[in-house]
């Protein structure tokens, strides 16, 4: 597998699956190549289909030339942030007793252990130019800010996010620096962190506009420069005023985590391409169904373990400096199980990358129902979804590959969410669609729920779509197994090639479910 393979995220995307980006591992990509020498072999036997490097690997020389380079080096670099979090943490801790530090340092500290990691493992030269990319644009988020609340009052985080967005993708599609593809992914984070600021002084959640230094320090706060989570303001303003009590179970739950992350990152990287290699390479049909599904699946799969690896790490370090929800619980970022498993693809939607899906609803969905005729809610819901994703894509520079799987997950999430509508409105004595949800403070719909648990009609219907989910899920995952970081330098039939190869077959029969769901 390619280091790429993890380029699009954060987290995710993603509303509708939102990726994590490349820049991880752009950021530590001279680390990386010193250890693991192999890769670019591994990379150029793709580019022209031949056998990874590793496939004809025992599982012993795997371990001694993938596995073990490839713990060692996130191992360090992942290891250094948790130390700069746990510093953190200690140091609030400490001025919270001591209560002599101005609250101003304890912000600047904070931002000082979000940035260092760039410091510490920056090998590219060029140093400063970095930081500026970091540093500065706060700055001018916070000064776009004040213009935009003392200009425009009622309509200020509207176009306050238009200027975000359109800045970002004018340096996606209008720049070809270097340090701007190591430093977007960050950059993307603010632009959601500012937007929220606005958002949230427009309707009364927060009451006056942060100081410089906590503007700052929210911006750039330690632990999620880069891998995230997203924070709303008063998430990571509890990180100073609420305690937080640690005792055996929940540091082995952490401990628990970073094994989880290491794991998911060594199957990404190495594992998963050779076990699924050792059944191709032994079977020659390569044009055989299954081994065109199998192809597709590992490749899907590749890039889920490795943002599941980003969403527990991103996770640990969320927990360790002490931010909490606005519920007081701990930040969750993903739910794997859901993600292998997937009953409904509401549910991939809403738990591939939580804090995005939440910041994308309540500061994207819902704002843009707000503008909407009462009369046609329907209507306003169509359009509030196809902004979301718009906005989704754009904070991702419209990237070709990542646009058109949020599109199609749209579409998908649709087409399902109608034929399960029609199913409990045409069966009502087998199906119940609008069950409540399992999970604490969130009210989505779930797959479809029947009273009588036996019902065989119930059970086969439920097991069609989660097959279903899992052909789409691989089917669009496939499309993201590149061998170059961005769809801009290739051409459509390069980009969407594992599409075409298939003749587009996922998408027929989402149309397909389209005019049932019609019928019905």
């Amino acid at each position: 597998m390619d280091r790429q393979q993890f380029s699009l995220s954060y987290g995710g995307d993603n509303y509708a699956g939102d990726y994590y980006p490349e820049d991880y591992y752009e950021l530590y990509d001279d680390q990386l190549e010193d250890e693991n020498q192999y890769y670019q072999s591994n990379i150029n036997s793709e580019i022209h289909n031949e056998p990874p490097f590793w496939s004809n690997l025992t599982f012993r020389q795997l371990c001694a030339q993938c596995v073990v380079p490839a713990v060692w080096s996130t191992g360090n670099l992942l290891g250094t942030t948790l130390i700069l979090c746990i510093f953190f943490r200690l140091f609030i801790v400490i001025c919270n007793k001591i209560k002599v530090v101005p609250e101003a340092v304890l912000h600047t500290v904070c931002a000082i252990c979000g940035v260092l990691p760039l410091v510490l493992f920056h090998e590219d030269g060029d140093l400063c130019q970095l930081l500026l990319q970091i540093v500065l644009y706060p700055m001018f988020c916070y000064i776009v800010s004040i213009i935009c609340i003392l200009t425009l009052k009622h309509h200020s985080s509207i176009v306050f996010s238009i200027i975000i967005l359109f800045t970002l993708f004018y340096r996606e599609c209008f720049t070809n620096d270097s340090k701007w593809q190591k430093t977007k992914s960050a950059h993307m984070l603010m632009s959601m962190k500012a937007m929220t600021i606005l958002f949230d002084i427009q309707s009364n959640k927060l009451y006056t506009f942060p100081s410089v230094p906590q503007y700052t320090g929210y911006m750039m706060c330690a632990g999620t420069v880069y891998l995230g989570p997203f924070l709303t303001f008063q998430e990571y303003s509890n990180a100073f005023s609420l305690s937080v009590y640690w005792d055996k179970t929940k540091v082995c739950h952490l401990i628990w985590k970073v094994i989880i992350s290491l794991l998911c990152f060594v199957l990404s990287i190495c594992v998963v391409d050779w076990l699924f290699n050792q059944y191709l390479l032994t079977n020659n049909k390569s044009n055989s169904i299954i081994n065109i599904f199998l192809t597709m699946y590992k490749q899907a799969l590749e890039f889920r373990t490795g943002h599941y690896f980003i969403a527990y790490a991103s996770t640990v370090f969320a927990i360790v400096c002490g931010y909490h929800s606005e519920y007081n619980s701990e930040i969750l970022v993903t739910r794997p199980l859901i993600m292998e498993w997937p009953r409904s693809l509401l549910h991939v939607v809403v738990h591939w990358n939580a804090p995005m899906h939440y910041w994308l609803k309540k500061y994207v969905f819902e704002e843009v129902l707000k503008y909407g005729n009462k009369n046609k809610k329907h209507q306003n819901r169509i359009i509030a979804v196809g902004t979301t994703y718009l906005v989704s894509s754009l904070l991702h520079g419209l990237e070709r590959r990542l646009s058109a799987v949020l599109l199609s997950l749209a579409a998908y999430t649709y087409v399902e969410h109608q034929m399960r509508i029609k199913l409990a409105l045409r069966f009502p004595n087998k199906f119940s669609y609008y069950d409540k949800s399992k999970y604490p403070h969130h009210d989505s719909k779930t797959y479809l729920s029947s009273s009588n648990q036996n019902n065989w009609f119930f059970w086969s219907i439920n097991i069609m779509f989660t097959i279903l989910n899992i052909i789409h899920l691989a089917y669009l995952g496939s499309v993201i197994d590149m061998s170059v970081s961005n769809s801009y330098s290739t051409t459509y039939q390069e980009s969407f090639a594992p599409w075409s190869r298939v003749l587009y077959f996922s998408h027929f029969i989402v149309l397909f479910m389209f005019f049932i769901s019609i019928i019905l």
